[in-house]
């Protein structure tokens, strides 16, 4: 499975940092093939509809994939995936862990998505193409993560 367009805007983003306030105005960039980030609700007030997580859904447990809405806070509790990505503009509202690597673990069901532009722990069920998804990117250790392991 590709990655959506949102997260590939996520992971420039996190790549780019926050370290100027870019070409002025306060509504940001378009993502590549969409609309400039606006908190992306639809108009019955749910995620958007090309949101893979769900309201309801918690994530596993480090965080990733939990359900979250823009500035809701949803994912300050977790263990590692703190970030909401609706907090920055993302059609993907979840909660992801950014800037992990070949050897992250992101938890069960949950993988590394590794692009030029940046990383975060995505659910497998998103996109499958993350390191520790199985048929997706190379193989952690031959098996999934499943969620024991270090202090990370």
């Amino acid at each position: 499975m590709k990655a959506p367009a949102s997260l590939t805007l996520l992971l420039l983003l996190v790549a780019c940092g926050d370290s100027g306030s870019g070409t002025g105005g306060s509504g940001g960039t378009a993502p590549l093939g969409g609309s400039p980030p606006s908190g992306g609700a639809d108009a019955g007030g749910g995620p958007p509809a090309a949101s893979c997580i769900q309201p309801g859904e918690t994530g596993n447990a480090l965080g990733v994939g939990e359900f979250c809405t823009p500035f809701g806070g949803e994912c300050t509790d977790n263990s590692d995936a703190q970030l909401c990505l609706a907090d920055v503009g993302q059609d993907q509202w979840m909660c992801s862990r950014i800037g992990c690597t070949e050897t992250t673990d992101c938890g069960d069901g949950a993988g590394c998505l590794i692009t030029a532009d940046g990383s975060a722990c995505v659910p497998c069920m998103c996109d499958d193409t993350g390191i520790g998804c199985g048929d997706g990117g190379a193989p952690q250790g031959g098996a999934p993560a499943g969620g024991a392991g270090g202090a990370g």
